[in-house]
């Protein structure tokens, strides 16, 4: 089994526009292009092709989905970690949000859910082992489209494998997202083993010409005490 993992092309609130929540955070005209270049990358039709709920993810996953039409195609909740709720509320920026999210990250509580459509760290987490565990069932060639912070949330669950997400977890799994980048449209490709042990690569940019890969930003790295999901 192969799995190739992909964060979405570079969307409107990477860019730095207010948007309303992250529903329909759609893609600036860099991450279309972005997006144009994935299929490039991959030369075998996939088994699955799996999307978030978010337009970004979808439209990040259209041009593969045209290449590769009699591929099935599945939505799964590998949407990014939303824990504040006031961006659906009223249009709002990165810099808007930062120190809504300086004080979630403050307050320390993975059980703490700030309002309508926000969800916990704790919630966060079961997503991702049902996702790890989903990915674990599949067979063949999957390829999936989902998100920065969750993209890390993954591979901290393998690699800390935590057995209570508190506030001890939560500060680890902050500190760990603050190591490194998630490109947008990277790749992370991903086999378990017969034993059901995973083994990733890097994230793969090469199919990007170099000036859509150099002018692509990054918002899955912290800065400060804040967090950025996208």
């Amino acid at each position: 089994m192969s799995i190739w993992i992909i964060r979405h092309g570079q969307s409107q609130s990477n860019a730095g526009v207010a948007t309303i929540g992250p529903h329909e955070n759609a893609l600036t005209e860099l991450g279309y292009r972005q997006s144009q270049c994935i299929p490039t990358a991959i030369k075998q039709s996939p088994d699955l092709i799996v999307t978030s709920p978010y337009l970004r993810t979808q439209l990040t996953a259209k041009p593969l989905i045209e290449k590769f039409p009699h591929t099935a195609v599945d939505v799964w909740q590998v949407q990014e970690f939303t824990y504040l709720s006031l961006q659906f509320d009223r249009p709002t920026t990165l810099r808007d949000r930062k120190p809504l999210s300086k004080a979630y990250w403050d307050r320390c509580d993975p059980e703490y859910v700030d309002g309508t459509n926000a969800e916990s760290l704790v919630q966060l987490m079961e997503r991702v082992r049902t996702t790890l565990n989903q990915l674990q069932q599949q067979s063949g060639f999957v390829v999936v489209f989902s998100h920065g912070f969750f993209i890390k949330a993954m591979l901290w669950q393998i690699l800390a494998n935590p057995t209570v997400i508190d506030a001890v977890a939560m500060g680890r799994l902050l500190g760990f997202t603050r190591g490194f980048r998630v490109p947008n449209a990277s790749i992370l490709q991903m086999e378990f083993d017969s034993g059901g042990i995973p083994h990733w690569s890097s994230f793969i940019t090469n199919h990007l010409p170099p000036e859509l890969e150099s002018a692509t930003p990054d918002a899955t790295v912290a800065i400060n005490a804040d967090d950025r999901p996208s």
